[in-house]
């Protein structure tokens, strides 16, 4: 455990193991004994660790019916690991049954039929899918989570489900199964939806190739695919074609409506990310209430926040709209950590003070303990190394505290410099943080 009294010494504080720094502001004295009545103590994040701890967690969350889990880096293990923690206790504790994540609907089609039926070979589906800007996600930790929702509906009747709600990628397995159904159950129409999805199917098997190709295929011609996608889907909806078919004609058109924004201007960009974190929130609560099952869902926490924490990325998070449609059905929690590793793109070179990653594609990037103005500063004195806080219940001078906006780590696919960090209100932004002291890189898959 941090040594967490201001009154110890240097040298006291050096023989515990951690030398305790001083406040910035003598208020966070104050702040720190309120968020020490209430922070629970999280145990580890592995994933093959007893759940004890994480009844706190469940008390915390109540009967929400969607748990959105926030990832501060885009490649830190430690941030897999308790997603894939946090599902194994909802799922035998609370009754979820569908784990989601910020990747498209195709990959998660495909992903879906592994994890149900054995179907394919996800380390293959992560070759041609997890590409491009979820590049990162192929790592380790995501594929032992995947395998372990194989491994568990081998042994129950419940099964567990893998739902991909984002829309970056158009996969070929939701053209074959749209017009599939299209041929067999109404024929006569098949001509017209072929000729609507003509030249919109991906040209290459990696997914990160095809979505730089898209985005370079002239502005008008997107808007005519876009169009096109959409006639599509609405072809089907006339003629009160199957739910799942209809779902899937629509991630089709979703796709290509985001690829008919342009993207070349500030503007177009903007007008981009909000439809992405719309049709985030979409399919979320489509999935929601065409099932009925819980869901988990995975993902930046810019995206799970209910404010915005990275306008210019993330101007409206699908967090405040699912809290919009589901209200207390839907609990956000965020994550932090004071220091340690992640995974960043590259275009082959390392920035200095990074190292190589597994891959030609990424570093290595590391940050050291936040600066005394950060969220996470003050977070790191709580008494427990590892914890959990819910912030609607924590006390006045707690609240007062997360209510205000200050610099918070949020790093996605790129290197990370304190000059990039965001402003934050945790308070305002999550129900509940998960705040780690120290983390490391994830495994990227060579």
């Amino acid at each position: 455990m941090k040594t967490k009294i201001l009154a110890l010494s240097l040298a006291a504080a050096t023989i515990a193991g951690t030398a305790t720094p001083a406040f910035a502001d003598t208020g966070d004295a104050d702040v720190v004994a309120a968020l020490n009545t209430v922070a629970k103590p999280l145990a580890s994040t592995s994933s093959g660790t007893h759940a004890h701890d994480l009844d706190a967690f469940g008390a915390m969350i109540g009967n929400a019916q969607v748990v959105g889990v926030g990832e501060a880096t885009h490649s830190t293990a430690e941030f897999y690991t308790l997603n894939q923690r946090v599902f194994r206790y909802l799922v035998t504790e609370k009754g979820f049954t569908t784990f989601a994540r910020e990747l498209s609907w195709s990959t998660g089609v495909r992903l879906n039929d592994y994890v149900l039926d054995g179907k394919g070979d996800p380390r293959a589906i992560f070759h041609d899918e997890v590409k491009g800007p979820y590049d990162l996600f192929d790592n380790r930790e995501f594929l032992d989570l995947v395998q372990w929702m194989r491994a568990y509906n081998t042994g129950h009747a419940d099964k567990v489900q893998f739902m991909g709600a984002d829309l970056l990628y158009p996969g070929d397995i939701l053209f074959d199964k749209v017009l599939a159904y299209v041929k067999q159950h109404h024929a006569d129409l098949l001509p017209e939806a072929t000729k609507l999805y003509d030249g919109l199917r991906p040209t290459t098997k990696n997914a990160g190739e095809y979505m730089a190709q898209a985005l370079a295929v002239p502005l008008d011609k997107r808007q005519d695919n876009a169009r096109r996608a959409t006639r599509a889907l609405k072809l089907l909806q006339k003629q009160g074609a199957d739910r799942w078919v209809v779902q899937h004609a629509r991630a089709l058109s979703q796709t290509f409506t985001d690829f008919a924004f342009d993207q070349g201007t500030a503007e177009g960009r903007r007008q981009a990310q909000d439809y992405r974190d719309a049709v985030l929130a979409d399919n979320v609560t489509w999935w929601n209430r065409t099932t009925g099952n819980k869901i988990q869902v995975s993902g930046l926490n810019a995206h799970l926040s209910y404010t915005p924490i990275d306008t210019a990325f993330v101007p409206s998070p699908m967090g405040g709209k699912l809290h919009k449609r589901l209200g207390d059905r839907f609990v956000t929690v965020g994550t932090s950590f004071d220091r340690g590793g992640y995974n960043f793109l590259t275009d082959g070179t390392c920035p200095k003070g990074s190292k190589p990653a597994e891959r030609p594609s990424a570093c290595k990037g590391t940050v050291s303990a936040a600066g005394a103005d950060y969220n996470e500063y003050v977070l790191d004195q709580v008494r427990y190394r590892d914890f959990i806080l819910d912030t609607r219940t924590a006390p006045a001078a707690a609240r007062e505290w997360l209510a205000k906006a200050r610099p918070t780590r949020l790093i996605g696919g790129g290197f990370w410099s304190p000059d990039q960090a965001v402003q934050a209100s945790l308070g305002r932004s999550f129900d509940l943080v998960v705040h780690l002291h120290q983390v490391k890189a994830a495994a990227l898959l060579p």
